[in-house]
């Protein structure tokens, strides 16, 4: 019997410690930069990160849609720029990039968001690679 109960108190134990599934951790609750680059070879995955990649070649030009999700409630000011320190004219919390196409591209996009109310500023980042190793 005891044998039994502890058998059974381990298997509890090891059950309410168990990862949580895949599809819960793929799903980031704070702010995170969604990026989607167009023309894809894959589709749009589920989840608030996108697709920053594509490897689908031949194409004269691709676009990378960026959007900061998950951001509190709020009015914001936004300052978006790229690995090499270069200025993107958007202003928004949405920002599209357009890369020359038939060549490998690797670029960081970085936007410092801040929060006019109180004066706190973060900046989220992602890594774009197009035709080329990630």
């Amino acid at each position: 019997m005891n044998t039994l109960l502890c058998g059974a108190l381990a298997l509890a134990a090891v059950g309410s410690s168990a990862i949580a599934p895949a599809s819960a951790q793929s799903f980031p609750s704070g702010p995170v930069l969604h990026c989607y680059i167009s023309p894809n070879d894959q589709p749009m995955p589920p989840g608030n990160l996108g697709r920053c990649a594509s490897f689908s070649p031949g194409h004269s030009s691709y676009r990378a849609d960026f959007e900061i999700r998950n951001l509190p409630a709020g009015s914001y000011t936004y300052a978006w720029t790229t690995e090499m320190g270069m200025v993107l004219p958007c202003t928004t919390s949405r920002c599209s990039v357009t890369y020359r196409g038939n060549m490998s591209v690797s670029d960081i996009v970085n936007v410092t968001y801040t929060n006019q109310a109180t004066g706190v500023a973060n900046t989220l980042s992602r890594s774009v690679q197009i035709n080329g190793p990630l």
